[in-house]
């Protein structure tokens, strides 16, 4: 590898003093294979699509079911389920959902980023699905398509708490301890709009997904930001560019290529994705819009439409009731996808960051490890499922009566607080160490990897007969880089 300098305009010398470093030969970025790939992600990626579409028909054939079925005119049946069991089926099917909504949004999420990847506009490992989409209305990740998906998600979680009408929102000893008189017979329901509403748009996903599966050519089906990246280099997406190797991702921008020292802490993700502050910003709003509409609430109270007036589930009130919960529940929905957005951009940091340990960094290691493997990840999975249980016991449907909301309904902005306080964390710590931040963003990482192996290291390398250092990556544990150097 051979280095020469290069003068500028002022006789050489740059704004800092120094002279500049230019590659007379720049090698590209080296593979010693064809690129890390982690052959299960596929199978995984087919499994969870068969699983939300079986799952989405079975809950059609069984609103089908109770249609054809049922004795009573409003078409449901009366299951004998204690509130106990009542709440842990609400919170499994919840459960169930989270499973296939993320599955099938594993794959909305990488056909989006490699759609993204062929039209050029693919910036980071990890993008806002929801709200991110490729050119053309129609395309399998433009808006039409969007749109669909992210309604088809929150009809998803508005249906899963609305397929078990309970007589009473509380177990008996709740009841007394809330202040409600408990119902004289307890009682559950199981109506046919539901479990419908509920297949049908977990159907859509699986479909969308599906369709997404066939017709975007994806080199790579592994969430690994280094996996992806070095598919995106050898596919020519992305070049590896000399001189780069001590620049995090906010420094991507800068034209002027000098030798600088490392730093000891790294920029945040909030300093280095755009998105990432205007999802922080969404995250703080859906709490003020909560606080209002508990406030609009408590003013005019349940609208008469959406009771029943006697009847145990009508048709016309139970739909309505159904819409009303998902246009509310929209807003948790979204601010929770938000909260995914900055908890995956944490975990492609820490991938990267794994490089710097003695252990090294694994491309194309197995993504459910991967995710099991960060707590932040683990910790959105779990909060997912009982948010939005919690928020369904907060206000839900009850047989005979309609729309209830119960007075922890005040409890539940501290949920939605916690979730705010959860993301202002995670995007706004800034990593320790002289290794730069990337983020996931692909050509940061094409930048800093100079060797691609299964297993990465990141240190310090021989200066070669040059004056300054060099960093970068090779598939045996490096030393160090030497803080206060130069490195270019």
């Amino acid at each position: 590898m051979s280095y020469s300098y290069i003068h500028d305009l002022d006789k050489g010398l740059n704004s800092a003093g120094m002279r500049e470093l230019v590659l007379t030969n720049p090698p590209p970025s080296r593979h010693t294979h064809h690129y890390p790939y982690h052959k299960g992600s596929r199978s995984l990626v087919v499994f969870g699509l068969v699983l939300a579409l079986i799952t989405g028909s079975a809950f059609i054939f069984i609103g089908i079911v109770i249609y054809h079925r049922s004795p009573s005119g409003e078409k449901y049946i009366r299951v004998d389920l204690s509130r106990w069991a009542d709440v842990a089926l609400g919170l499994s099917f919840n459960a169930l959902v989270t499973v296939c909504t993320d599955a099938t949004g594993y794959v909305h999420g990488t056909t989006l980023k490699w759609g993204l990847a062929s039209e050029g506009r693919l910036e980071f490992n990890t993008n806002i699905r929801l709200f991110r989409t490729t050119k053309g209305a129609l395309s399998v990740n433009g808006p039409v398509v969007n749109t669909i998906y992210t309604i088809s998600i929150i009809f998803s979680y508005a249906a899963s708490s609305t397929v078990f009408l309970h007589s009473s929102i509380f177990p008996k000893f709740l009841s007394k301890l809330m202040g409600s008189q408990p119902p004289a017979q307890s009682y559950s329901i199981v109506s046919f709009l539901p479990p419908i509403i509920l297949g049908l748009s977990l159907a859509i996903q699986a479909i969308l997904g599906l369709i997404a599966f066939f017709k975007t050519e994806v080199p790579t089906w592994s969430s690994s930001p280094l996996d992806v990246a070095s598919a995106l280099v050898y596919h020519q997406y992305v070049r590896h560019r000399p001189q780069r190797c001590m620049r995090p991702v906010t420094k991507i921008q800068n034209s002027l290529i000098k030798p600088v020292p490392p730093l000891s802490v790294q920029p945040s993700a909030l300093s280095s994705h755009r998105t990432v502050y205007r999802s922080l910003w969404f995250v703080w709003i859906a709490l003020a819009v909560w606080a209002g509409w508990m406030g609009i609430w408590g003013f005019y109270g349940v609208p008469d439409r959406l009771q029943f007036n006697g009847s145990v589930a009508p048709l016309r009130a139970l739909g309505l009731g159904v819409l009303y919960l998902a246009a509310v529940q929209s807003v948790v929905t979204i601010d929770l996808h938000c909260c995914e957005m900055v908890t995956t951009l944490a975990r492609d940091e820490l991938v990267w960051r794994a490089a710097s340990t003695p252990a090294g960094a694994q491309p194309a290691g197995n993504p459910l490890i991967v995710v099991l493997g960060s707590w932040q990840s683990v910790g959105l999975l779990l909060t997912k499922p009982a948010t939005h249980w919690f928020f369904g016991i907060t206000l839900s449907i009850v047989a005979g009566e309609g729309l209830y909301g119960t007075s922890l309904i005040l409890c539940f902005p501290l949920v939605l607080l916690a979730v705010a306080l959860f993301t202002t964390i995670v995007v706004t710590r800034q990593p320790l160490g002289p290794q730069p931040a990337t983020y996931g963003h692909v050509q940061t990482l094409a930048d800093l990897v100079d060797r691609w192996s299964m297993v990465m290291y990141w240190g310090d390398k021989e200066k070669l007969g040059w004056p300054v250092g060099h960093a970068g990556t090779s598939d045996v544990p490096l030393p160090p880089v030497k803080m206060g150097e130069l490195y270019a």
